[in-house]
């Protein structure tokens, strides 16, 4: 049984359904447009279940609700006894009648008027009847059931009210609330903007509001857009509607309305108030300012900024003081603003144009500057202050002191080389500064910068000819991290102890640290057993652990116990459940396979006998992670049939492994009980089964009687040949994509692709899978670089046009084949054409499901991702991260597509992922499994092409070094196959430099000889002159 109700006046807009499944019904309520509410109860029998359904819609009738929402006459009775209204219940009725007839006719002059007649004694049902009609005739709302209120031009969702019908609306409840009434209302922003219409004015008047003030500063708070112009604020708070509210101001005078530009601007400029009390504000609040323009045409390449005109004007006319100017601008630079709007203050001082006098008067102002956390407030102090620092009244002590934590942030390295220049200039003329300069500049080392290391060195060898105790101490602390041959050339002032015999032999018969070698070792996978849940307990509690988890294998966990134990289930179990479900309906998860589990899962509580089908669009956008939607499915279709198996492609091993006397078992049990074995099931268990513990295993496949599941398994295992049964062409051409023969060709291929990834296969060469990617041979198609272009529009031209948007990487991906649903392989390997939308829809917490479906052979996996996911530096977001911390596991064998991966990871955007390569490249250096000349090819070919800044690259080389000695010689063949790689251009990229002296460095500390091939490489790379003087020390 189902049954839909509705309940719809100028009050109510609610529905209320009901649904019976078998001995249980479901009752959903709610505001029309919404999904309402929903709450299960269940009965001994279906008989009683539908008599409790009966009786429930019996009562909602008797209340009003009908199917088509209209009212009935005796829907509000309480009983059948009718009591005779009073006089003032009467009047109520007529006051509420009245009203709705005003807003429906949108009467607004009359407003007043009824006001006057019906608000004594009668204000709080007004009120009520107001909030009623705001959310009938104001609000947003799904029209798809009131086609009277739907426009041809609107979509299903609309208002019902017209332009007046809200506008009445609106200015019966400015009249009638007060400040706790008006609450998070946002309706009253548009009334109080125009406070001079006439019918606002006459609300106003009669109403007297004295909570407007907190109201709108509430709004400002919530939504700057929402500020009001600063004339209404103003008129308002002549009328005495509004008290000074200094933050309300200060959004409000920030605001502007080009078109009424010039009178803003006279008013800005020449009303006393305005200048003594409200622009003062734009120093002490965060506003807009630098983004307001004076006259703004999208023809000019530059406009002028509204507050530059404004400034200028007040400071020529000597109408502000300039006082006030720089103490604001300064003082804003160390506060938590908008980064534009500091640069902006930063702008307005240097348009100032400051004397000499005035910069040493507040020179003080400008030194807490240099605890700034953005770096371009350093810069312009150091920048700015540079002239003075020789000026007799410059206080150099107080500058150093407030100086001194800058020096070890690399993010002001430019600033750190202006004053070593200048520390040498000072000098000249104050020599007993030099103690204290020489320690600030020892202080340089902590940074990882070869050429600031260097200068830092130089100022230091001029100006220390000997060793001094606290000196010594800074150089001893920093000398790790110490580049190139600035520790050898600091040697004398490191008041070091003689070399040992051991250290002095190895610096004269040059031994070779440790060297990296690429030797990856097969590692055993079937280390810990999952432990299934067995009692109700234990799948309640993991019921638990699901929802709020994120391993989509505790899932697989999960739904086979539901399906395998449901004789342990208690009689009210589903009313344990409800907590979970409920969190299961109204929670939203980032996560396709979660969304597959979700809808299964609450399907099989409230239809346990009908198989739920996830067919969301963008849920099954990865033919992946689609596939946990089969595996639901064919667990469903278990549950109702009685079978009490878990699926084949079960993990028996952390964290996704299947041990193969546990698939056989399984296989064995699918034929004692009759079961017919899912060769998708099959085909996913043949992918995550591994070569291990083979004993006796060959007496339980013997075991098997259908002759092919017997071959496949014993292949599979290295223990039998191919045996695919092959049928002529004409039955093939006659067999459907789904047919068990062509499902077992899938089969095959998937188990010969898992353990050999660079074979040819001829058996898969033709139909079903002829031409479908990495079926008969790998599928490795030319890498291409691409520009990619969006669609504009220029507003000088007033024109759409192409606008380019950076170049991406790309695959020659084939068109969409079904192929058999069977093999895994191929499955997201498609061309989805200029689908911006791909990293859009790849989750990061699907990226550990699809992983698991094919762990022995990651190359098409490797490679969707990185299309998806790194094809941009700048795309994927942090959800990169989520394949690279799957690389971190041992048994991760890196290809020729993983390593691409890697080294686009090195370039991305988020900080996130470029950590965790970070981790990944530690790990893989140290268990010997990372492949240094497949890695370099691809970062040199990404360093040519510019894919993305190499100051990210750098920053995660700089991470990487100095771990040991194994891992800088590691680094270092790397460096050696990337500059091979790299295609010379007639401009250095930014930042190429880091690359060329993070390799210097490294060769200093391994004593490392660049390899033969490489000479040819710094030859071609002396075209860069700032590249010259690094070059030949390389060469040396």
């Amino acid at each position: 049984m189902f049954k839909h109700l509705k309940y719809i006046d100028g009050t109510s807009d609610k529905f209320w359904e009901i649904e019976t499944t078998g001995a249980t019904h479901t009752v959903t309520y709610g505001r029309n447009g919404t999904a309402g509410q929903s709450k299960s109860k269940a009965f001994g029998s279906e008989e009683a279940c539908l008599k409790d359904a009966e009786k429930l819609i019996a009562e909602k009738t008797k209340k009003g609700y009908s199917e088509d929402g209209t009212v009935a006459a005796d829907g509000k009775e309480k009983g059948s006894a009718v009591r005779q209204p009073t006089a003032a219940g009467q009047r109520k009725e007529e006051a509420v009648a009245a009203l709705k007839l005003l807003i429906k006719e949108a009467r607004t002059e009359d407003i007043i008027s009824f006001l006057e007649e019906y608000s004594n004694g009668n204000l709080e049902i007004l009120k009520k009847e107001i909030r009623a009609a705001k959310r009938y005739w104001v609000d947003y709302s799904d029209l798809s059931k009131d086609p009277e209120f739907k426009n041809k031009a609107q979509y299903n969702w609309g208002t019902r009210g017209t332009k007046e019908q809200q506008r009445t609306v609106k200015l019966l409840a400015l009249a009638t609330f007060s400040g706790s009434d008006a609450g998070n209302w946002d309706i009253f922003h548009e009334l109080l903007n125009q406070a001079r219409s006439k019918d606002v004015m006459q609300i106003l008047t009669y109403a007297k509001p004295n909570w407007l003030g907190g109201y709108l500063l509430q709004l400002v708070r919530k939504n700057d857009w929402q500020r009001i112009n600063y004339d209404n604020l103003r008129l308002l708070e002549q009328m005495g509607y509004v008290d000074f509210e200094p933050e309300l101001y200060a959004s409000s005078i920030s605001g502007f309305n080009n078109y009424e530009s010039k009178r803003f601007f006279e008013q800005l400029t020449t009303d006393e108030l305005t200048i003594q009390r409200d622009i003062p504000l734009v120093f002490a609040y965060e506003t807009g300012i630098h983004s307001t323009y004076w006259n703004y045409d999208y023809n000019n390449a530059d406009n002028e900024l509204l507050w530059d005109k404004v400034f200028d004007t007040l400071l020529t006319n000597r109408k502000i003081d300039p006082e006030l100017i720089i103490t604001g601008a300064l003082e804003s630079q160390t506060k938590n603003w908008n980064n534009n709007l500091k640069s902006y203050f930063r702008k307005l001082i240097e348009r100032m144009k400051l004397s000499d006098n005035t910069v040493i008067e507040h020179q003080q102002k400008f030194f807490p500057l240099l605890h700034a956390e953005h770096s371009a407030v350093i810069n312009f102090v150091i920048e700015y202050l540079k002239p003075f620092f020789s000026h007799h009244d410059f206080q150099l002590q107080e500058f150093l002191d407030w100086a001194e934590a800058i020096f070890m942030r690399s993010d002001v390295k430019a600033s750190l080389k202006t004053l070593l220049i200048q520390f040498d200039k000072l000098l000249k003329q104050k020599p007993e500064w030099k103690e204290r300069f020489v320690s600030l500049a020892a202080d340089l080392f902590m940074i990882s910068d070869l050429q600031l290391q260097e200068r830092a060195s130089k100022f230091i060898l001029k100006n220390q000819t000997k060793p001094s105790e606290e000196l010594s101490g800074k150089l001893q602390m920093y000398k790790t991290q110490m580049m190139g041959t600035v520790a050898v050339d600091l040697k004398h002032l490191l008041q070091e102890e003689g070399y040992s015999e051991a250290e002095i032999l190895a610096e004269l018969n040059g031994q070779s640290p440790e060297r990296y070698s690429y030797q990856p070792t097969v590692v055993r996978c079937l280390n810990e057993a999952y432990e299934y849940p067995q009692t109700w307990n234990e799948i309640f509690f993991k019921v638990g652990e699901v929802i709020g988890g994120s391993d989509p294998v505790q899932v697989e966990i999960l739904m086979n116990a539901w399906v395998q134990q449901a004789a342990v289930f208690p009689a009210d179990y589903k009313i344990q459940l409800e907590p979970y479900i409920k969190q299961l309906t109204g929670a939203y998860r980032e996560s396709s396979w979660y969304n597959h589990f979700s809808g299964a899962f609450i399907n099989m509580y409230f239809k346990p006998s009908v198989v739920y089908k996830d067919k969301d669009r963008h849920h099954n956008y990865s033919k992946w992670v689609s596939l946990m939607g089969n595996q639901l499915e064919l667990l469903q279709r278990y549950r109702i049939d009685g079978i009490r198996l878990p699926l084949l492609s079960l993990p028996t091993h952390k964290p996704f492994w299947i041990a193969p006397t546990v698939l056989v078992q399984r296989i064995l049990a699918y034929q004692e009980a009759g079961v017919k074995i899912n060769l998708l099931d099959l085909s996913i268990a043949l992918s995550r089964t591994v070569r291990e513990d083979l004993e006796r295993i060959e007496t339980l496949i013997e075991q098997i009687k259908e002759q092919q599941v017997q071959d496949v398994i014993g292949y599979a295992l290295g223990l039998e040949p191919m045996k695919v049964q092959q049928q002529s062409w004409l039955k093939n051409l006659l067999s459907s994509k789904d047919s068990d023969h062509m499902n077992w060709i899938g089969v095959w291929a998937t188990a010969a692709r898992t353990h050999h990834r660079d074979a040819y296969f001829e058996e898969f060469s033709k139909e079903p899978l002829a031409n479908i990617p990495f079926a008969a041979q790998p599928f490795r198609p030319a890498l291409k670089i691409e520009p990619t272009y969006y669609n504009g529009y220029n507003y000088t031209t007033r024109k759409s046009e192409q606008v380019y948007n950076g170049d991406k990487l790309s695959y020659h991906f084939p068109a969409f084949q079904q192929g058999v649903e069977t093999f895994l392989y191929h499955k997201d390997i498609f061309n989805r054409g200029n689908d911006s939308l791909l990293s859009y829809y790849l989750y990061r917490a699907d990226v550990p499901y699809m992983y698991s479906l094919m762990p022995q052979n990651t190359e098409s996996l490797s490679m969707f991702l990185t299309m998806g996911l790194n094809s941009k530096s700048d795309i994927g977001g942090k959800s990169s991260a989520a394949y690279l911390q799957e690389m971190l596991n041992d048994f991760f064998h890196f290809d020729d597509q993983s390593n691409l991966y890697l080294a686009t990871s090195l370039f991305n955007k988020e900080k996130e992922v470029r950590a965790m390569a970070v981790e990944v490249i530690l790990a893989a250096i140290n268990e010997n499994r990372l492949d240094t000349t497949a890695l370099g090819k691809h970062l040199g070919m990404l360093l040519s092409n510019g894919y993305g800044p190499i100051g990210r690259c750098v920053e995660v080389l700089e991470q990487c070094r100095d771990i040991s000695s194994k891992h800088n010689n590691a680094l270092l063949q790397l460096l050696d196959v990337a500059l091979v790689h790299y295609n010379i251009v007639e401009k250095m990229p930014t930042n190429f430099k880091k690359i060329i002296e993070y390799y210097y460095d490294l060769m200093n500390k391994e004593q490392y000889n660049f390899p033969e091939g490489l000479q040819q490489v710094l030859g071609k790379l002396e075209i860069y002159k700032s590249l010259q003087p690094i070059l030949k020390k390389i060469r040396k």
